[in-house]
């Protein structure tokens, strides 16, 4: 997607909280936006990022299934 992976925080709490923290399980934090304006009265997305994390969405199973693959 010709961007570099941001790795960070996010200043909100997700269901990562309860999956990774209390569940053991690994997960990712990933949404288009700008976490300022996510869960709040007036939150909004351009819709550049809407396109770019449809197709990170579409393509991640496909990427996870050819390194499952390769892993073995």
């Amino acid at each position: 997607f010709d961007e570099a992976p941001r790795i960070d925080k996010w200043t909100f709490s997700t269901n990562g909280v309860a999956i990774c923290g209390k569940h053991k399980i690994p997960c990712i934090g990933f949404g288009p936006g700008n976490e300022i304006y996510a869960h709040a009265p007036n939150e909004k997305v351009p819709v550049e990022h809407l396109e770019k994390a449809s197709a990170f969405y579409a393509a991640l199973p496909y990427i996870l299934e050819d390194k499952q693959i390769t892993d073995r």
